[in-house]
């Protein structure tokens, strides 16, 4: 078993959709369109280096895939990131996936001097807690009504 970590391409949209599908966190799933909006412009904005998206293949398909935001925040020196998702096709958990997706993050992060990398979750923080990361408050999220 290969597992290889590299940039995400346009071309991994359909793998990329049916993953986004399965990590549904709001009311109703992405749509395939407003899915591949988000995705040019992940992929659009990739020379600015905000939006950094890798994505994992386990034996040449596609098996996973993260999304880390960069920036700067006013209250840390420094850049800052935020792992925004982190998502492994149900047939691919346990098999290091995940952690060959952090371990890319981790390392993309420290070669542009990120400082802090953050991440939130309510699904599986012990996959967190065993990578180092520390509770650092809670998470809250406020669905608005747009119609």
């Amino acid at each position: 078993m290969s597992i290889t970590i590299r940039r995400g391409q346009s071309e991994d949209a359909s793998a990329l959709y049916a993953l986004a599908r399965q990590f549904q966190t709001g009311r109703e799933p992405i749509g395939r369109d407003e899915f591949l909006i988000a995705l040019d412009n992940v992929l659009r904005r990739r020379d600015q280096e905000t939006n950094v998206l890798f994505v994992a293949e386990r034996d040449g398909a596609v098996a996973g895939y993260s999304l880390m935001t960069v920036s700067r925040l006013l209250h840390a020196p420094g850049l800052t990131a935020h792992l925004q998702e982190i998502v492994v096709d149900e047939e691919s958990r346990g098999h290091g996936v995940g952690d060959r997706l952090m371990q890319a993050n981790e390392h993309y992060c420290m070669g542009r001097g990120v400082r802090q990398l953050s991440a939130s979750t309510s699904r599986i923080g012990s996959f967190y807690n065993h990578r180092g990361f520390e509770p650092m408050g809670e998470h809250y999220r406020k669905v608005l009504d747009l119609s």
